[in-house]
């Protein structure tokens, strides 16, 4: 049995801790501020392209990994549409809880359409992953090239034509995104598993992510003389933009000639991400609203204006206990809500077959 490979999984964890970090400073209005003397304004403009890259590259991880999974059937989408729903039902119960009992601003009835704010990359990756083996059997017999401009013609329509919007539920701009990149995944775990190998690939690489944090830095600095900041023109700052969606292909290139051995600390960590990027959202407003807005609100302090960056930090450390203390039960009724339903197919199934035979 193969092992698994941590590098990954040490990836995801570091990218789960960029989103909380991301989503703390965008709530305090702090991301692309043009206060120089403040740390974080330079943090945030010089590695934004790196703290937007975190949806792509999971997306292109798990294109990868559904490529050379033998197990790609229709369970594995029905598994995760039930960890799916679980996980929504766990959030409604929180949010309930929190605002009865605590106050806290949260609205309820988002939370019951959407399962949270942070939730509108989820819906649209259920899509991807219910036609997942379609897409990689459809990669896999059709001509390199075919496929490879096929997927550029889907890349350049999203970028150019369709907009996406994460207040919604279902978009096009989300979806059509989505699959862009995750057939690109595919693609190149099919089409380029050995180049990516090579070492001028790899050091082409590391040249071209250091080269879009010299970038941003060097327009950080020419913000002294003009009125924008161009990163945030170029998209820097948006996942599903080109250019931290070129960002997470050379990302994904370095990673995958990366392999650390299994850990099981680490593989403990990394099964509870999702819950972590979906829960976090609910901490990261009871923290603002009862620490930040009560401790901090009237400070202009340095100091206090960079615990930020810790506030961050402590929501992480907390959903990741809360997922922690899910994971178990979570994945007990998890696993026989499956079985319930694979047993109710197997027995219509049945049914049906008796049926057909006696007509």
């Amino acid at each position: 049995m193969k092992k698994r490979n941590s590098a990954f999984d040490i990836l995801k964890i570091f990218l789960s801790i960029f989103v909380v970090l991301y989503h703390q400073y965008l709530h305090q209005g702090s991301v692309f501020n043009e206060n120089f003397s403040q740390f974080d304004s330079w943090i945030f403009s010089i590695f934004s392209v790196v703290i937007a890259s975190p949806v792509p590259i999971f997306i292109l991880i798990s294109a990868y990994l559904a490529t050379i999974s033998s197990k790609q059937d229709l369970r594995g989408f029905f598994k995760f549409g039930i960890d799916t729903f679980l996980y929504w039902v766990i959030c409604v119960i929180l949010v309930i809880i929190f605002v009865s009992g605590l106050n806290v601003d949260i609205s309820i009835s988002r939370t019951l359409t959407f399962g949270g704010r942070d939730w509108w990359y989820l819906w649209s990756f259920l899509i991807i992953k219910s036609i997942s083996p379609i897409l990689v059997h459809g990669i896999k017999n059709v001509n390199k090239l075919v496929s490879l401009t096929g997927i550029i013609f889907l890349l350049f329509m999203r970028f150019a034509f369709i907009k996406s919007n994460n207040n919604e539920l279902f978009n096009a701009g989300t979806i059509i995104g989505f699959l862009s990149v995750y057939l690109v995944g595919i693609w190149m775990t099919f089409f380029l598993k050995e180049q990516i190998k090579n070492k001028s690939v790899i050091k082409a690489s590391i040249i071209v992510c250091f080269t879009f944090v010299v970038f941003s830095f060097i327009f950080k600095i020419m913000q002294f003389w003009i009125d924008f900041n161009i990163s945030k023109l170029l998209g820097f700052d948006s996942p599903m933009t080109p250019f931290p969606v070129i960002f997470s292909i050379f990302v994904f290139i370095l990673i995958t000639n990366v392999y650390i051995e299994e850990k099981k600390f680490i593989n403990l960590i990394a099964k509870t991400l999702l819950p972590v990027y979906l829960f976090h959202f609910i901490f990261e407003i009871i923290m603002n609203q009862f620490i930040w807005s009560k401790v901090f609100k009237n400070s202009n302090s340095l100091g206090l204006y960079e615990l930020n960056f810790f506030i961050a930090l402590i929501t992480w450390l907390i959903t990741e206990a809360f997922a922690l203390l899910i994971m178990y039960p979570h994945g007990f009724v998890s696993k026989y809500l499956n079985i319930s339903l694979w047993a109710t197919i197997h027995f219509i199934n049945q049914k049906y077959k008796k049926i057909l035979v006696k007509s």
